[in-house]
């Protein structure tokens, strides 16, 4: 009865937050951008929770309790991704007073390079969401005993209504608190887990030595990972809104160097969570179940449900950020320059919150058909990030990028990423099979790219 007090309460003091700032969107700027007046503590808070995802927390962990510590740099491959990004392009694209990245792509590429940018990111955007909905009815079925489809519908549900609600504005204060339940929450399953485990002593002794090397995953796993970090937080609008949201330069910045940062202890958990797993759950049929079986058997009452609810919350962070940057795309890139135009700002903000609905329907619909974490993480990668990466970054940094290459680059990236993780990759000998999708999108790009510029150079 104290587990459902205390997640109930959760849920409750979250969609206040929507309802309270519901009252206060006056604009689709409010709604999308918080009218651009994010400070360094909201936005830095906000883009750590978005970051500290289902898949990073339940699939981190269960990467762990399959192989060994290598599956750490599911996450600390984020790390210097951060960290580059938060010097480099993060204050750039805030200076540019953009509202999103296919705003940008569309300066540089024309407006179909938009428009099809804006589609592929929903796409992506979509699929996250709906891992997060997966990861969070696996969670809930294990602590409350309800059917993953049951489970699905009641966290889709609250997170898309304070999302709806509040737009942005709810998202990033909700997201500060989840944020502090998290980091709390994962800290305390460190150290009960590590209680019951018997300390490093006991884990050394309950597993095979092997569980404790790093090189498990060998070299390209972990690089395709980094790739994966780099494309997804340099392009993707989840993230970058919060850069553009915030209120300059220096706090966009900030908050893409302190989440990076922050991954240092966030990693470090999860796969400590992930060791005490296999030491005191071996033998489970589903690594993704580990975490959620650790805090269901091992935890006592109550301090059990605020755990888990850390966990969910970590969930609802990600999925409401990734809601609402593909309502944020659907409307400021396809629906208001086609079909909005001339309406007014509390008609658009109507037509943010009903296409927000959808889009959690959508990806209700997917997380109950697609059964994998990680390789879902990836598949929306290789859709959008990754195809849009290589263009992006050029166009960033080299004047000369030719601009009637964009549309093709974009697309001929997708294609060749998203075929070579469904038809190649581990499945054909040789160096074709062994080449990572997440490496074959951006190289797909710069031969469409390169042999564009050379022909704009010789006329």
């Amino acid at each position: 009865m104290l587990d459902i007090i205390i997640f109930l309460a959760y849920i409750g003091l979250v969609l206040g937050i929507g309802r309270y700032w519901s009252k206060r969107v006056h604009s689709t700027e409010d709604f999308h951008l918080c009218s651009r007046q994010l400070g360094r503590l909201p936005a830095s808070l906000s883009l750590a929770a978005t970051e500290f995802s289902g898949s990073g927390l339940i699939g981190g962990a269960g990467l762990v309790y399959a192989i060994g510590l290598s599956g750490i740099f599911w996450n600390y491959a984020a790390i210097p991704a951060y960290i580059l990004l938060g010097f480099i392009v993060a204050p750039r694209l805030r200076r540019m007073q953009l509202t999103t990245i296919p705003e940008y792509i569309g300066i540089k590429f024309g407006v179909s390079t938009q428009r099809l940018t804006a589609a592929l990111q929903i796409v992506e955007a979509v699929a996250f969401v709906a891992v997060q909905i997966l990861v969070s009815a696996l969670l809930l079925a294990a602590l409350f005993g309800l059917s993953v489809p049951v489970a699905s519908l009641i966290i889709t549900a609250a997170f898309a209504a304070y999302t709806m609600m509040g737009g942005l504005w709810a998202v990033v204060w909700t997201d500060a608190l989840q944020y502090v339940v998290l980091m709390a929450g994962i800290v305390l399953a460190v150290i009960l887990a590590m209680n019951a485990v018997g300390g490093i002593d006991g884990l050394q002794t309950s597993l095979p030595r092997e569980h404790f090397s790093f090189t498990q995953l060998g070299l390209w796993t972990p690089l395709a990972w980094g790739a994966l970090a780099l494309y997804s937080y340099g392009v993707d609008q989840a993230y970058m809104q919060r850069a553009l949201a915030a209120k300059d330069a220096e706090t966009a910045r900030f908050a893409y160097i302190f989440t990076g940062c922050n991954y240092v202890v966030f990693g470090g958990c999860v796969a400590i969570l992930g060791l005490a797993s296999a030491a005191l759950l071996p033998g489970l049929a589903d690594e993704n179940q580990a975490l959620p079986e650790l805090v269901a058997q091992v935890l006592p009452e109550g301090v059990r449900a605020l755990i888990m609810t850390a966990i969910i919350a970590a969930t609802m962070s990600t999925s409401s950020s990734f809601l609402a940057a593909a309502s944020s795309l659907a409307v400021q890139d396809l629906y208001e320059p086609v079909l909005g135009k001339g309406a007014s700002q509390e008609r658009q903000i109507f037509h943010s919150r009903a296409i927000t609905a959808v889009l959690a329907a959508v990806s209700l619909g997917i997380s109950l058909v697609f059964p994998g974490v990680v390789s879902l993480v990836v598949f929306a990668t290789l859709v959008a990030p990754a195809a849009i990466f290589i263009p992006f970054i050029l166009s960033i940094f080299w004047e000369k990028t030719p601009a009637h290459a964009g549309f093709w680059a974009i697309l001929a990236s997708a294609v060749a990423g998203c075929s070579s993780q469904i038809f190649w990759y581990d499945q054909v000998a040789g160096w074709p099979g062994a080449i990572h999708p997440l490496f074959v999108a951006p190289i797909a790009a710069l031969a469409v790219m390169i042999p564009a510029a050379l022909f704009n150079r010789s006329h």
